[in-house]
C-alpha cells in the first residue's frame, strides 16, 4: 500500500494537471502517507476533501456537490496510475443517503483478481457546468467603479452612466478614426511606407480596442453570455464570463465563471470560443486538451454534451 501511493504520489507531483479531482487525489495521497503505520481504512467525506482542496471562495459550497463525480475521480486515478507490474490503487466509495449518512471515499489496493476489481465505466458524453456565486470572481479596479460585487443593475444610475461612456466612448472611438483616416487622405504627394505603417497601425490599433473594449458589451446584450474582457477582472483571475440575465424585472449584468469537471481526463472544463473548430460561439473545452475534450455549453440548464473529435475507442470499433 506505501508503495502504491509513493508512486502516485510521484505521478501526480512530477506530471501536474489543473483540475480539481487531481486535487483530491493528490490530498488523499498525502493524508494516507502521513499515517504509513495506521492499519486501520482513512476516509474521507465530501466536506473534508472540500476543507482540504477548495480556495476560498468555495468553503460555503455544498460539498456534494463540489466533489466531482466518482466516475470521473476513478478515471483520473486510472489515468494518474501508469500501466506496471507494481501495485495500484483503486478508489473505494459508499453513496450516502439519508440523514446523517455521508458518502465516504478512500483509497485501497486494487485486487488480483479480474472479477473483484472495480468496473472500468466508459466516460460519460454529457457534463455538467456550475456557476461561480455571486462576488467570488474579483474585478479589477477600473470595473469596480460599476460592478458593485461583481454585478450591476442596467437601469441603476451606476449601470446608466456606465452605458453611456461606453456608448460615449465607442462613438468618441469611430470618430477620432474617422479624424486619423481624413488627416491621412490629405497629405500631399503619393502614399509611402511611413504612410501606410501609420495607416496599418491605426486601423489595427482601433480594431483590437474596439474589440477587447466595447465588443463584448454590445454582444452580451444578445448572446446572455460571453468572454470577459482582460481588463474587467483581476490580474489573478483565470478565464471568466460576462452574463446578462433578469432578476425582478430588472436586467442585470454579472462577472461569472462556468466550469465544470472533464469526465475524459479529470481536468476543468472553461468556456473557450467555439471557432475556428466549431460554429457555436461558445463551448467548454478542457484546459488540458482543449482541442479534443470539447462539450457544448446550455446557460439554462448548465448541461453540455460532447462535440468533439471521435474518442479512440470509437475509432477503432
Amino acid at each position: 500500500m506505501f508503495e502504491a501511493l509513493q508512486r502516485l504520489k510521484h505521478q501526480l507531483t512530477e506530471n501536474p494537471s489543473r483540475g480539481r479531482a487531481y486535487e483530491i487525489l493528490l490530498f488523499m495521497t498525502n493524508s494516507c502517507l502521513d499515517r504509513p503505520d495506521s492499519q486501520e481504512k482513512l476516509t474521507f467525506e465530501a466536506r473534508n476533501l472540500l476543507a482540504g482542496c477548495g480556495n476560498a471562495t468555495e468553503k460555503d459550497s455544498d460539498p456534494k456537490d463540489w466533489v466531482p463525480k466518482i466516475a470521473i475521480l476513478r478515471r483520473t486515478l486510472k489515468l494518474a496510475q501508469p500501466e506496471s507490474d507494481g501495485p495500484r490503487l483503486q478508489l473505494g466509495y459508499t453513496p450516502g443517503g439519508g440523514r446523517g449518512v455521508v458518502s465516504l471515499y478512500w483509497l485501497e489496493l486494487e485486487p488480483q483478481n479480474d472479477g473483484e476489481k472495480t468496473p472500468e465505466i466508459a466516460p460519460s458524453s454529457t457534463v455538467a457546468y456550475r456557476r461561480s456565486a455571486k462576488g467570488a470572481i474579483k474585478t479589477s479596479l477600473a470595473a469596480r467603479l460599476f460592478l458593485k460585487g461583481g454585478e450591476m443593475r442596467n437601469l441603476s444610475f451606476r449601470g446608466l452612466s456606465f452605458l453611456s461612456s461606453l456608448l460615449l466612448g465607442s462613438a468618441f472611438w469611430i470618430l477620432l478614426l474617422a479624424i486619423m483616416l481624413f488627416a491621412l487622405s490629405q497629405r500631399d504627394g503619393p502614399l509611402t511606407m511611413g504612410g501606410l505603417i501609420t495607416l496599418g497601425l491605426t486601423l489595427a490599433g482601433f480594431v483590437f480596442i474596439w474589440r477587447e473594449i466595447y465588443t463584448p458589451w454590445f454582444r452580451v446584450v444578445d448572446d446572455c453570455v460571453v468572454k470577459a474582457p482582460d481588463w474587467v477582472s483581476a490580474f489573478s483571475e483565470t478565464s471568466c464570463e460576462l452574463e446578462m440575465f433578469r432578476h425582478d424585472n430588472y436586467r442585470w449584468t454579472r462577472l461569472v465563471r462556468f466550469s465544470a469537471d472533464c469526465p475524459v481526463c479529470g481536468s476543468t472544463i472553461e468556456l473557450q470560443p467555439g471557432k475556428p473548430d466549431h460554429q457555436l460561439p461558445l463551448v467548454g473545452r478542457c484546459v488540458e486538451s482543449p482541442h479534443a475534450h470539447v462539450y457544448s455549453f446550455d446557460r439554462m440548464t448548465l448541461r453540455g454534451a460532447y462535440i468533439g473529435p471521435p474518442m479512440p475507442e470509437e475509432r477503432d470499433q
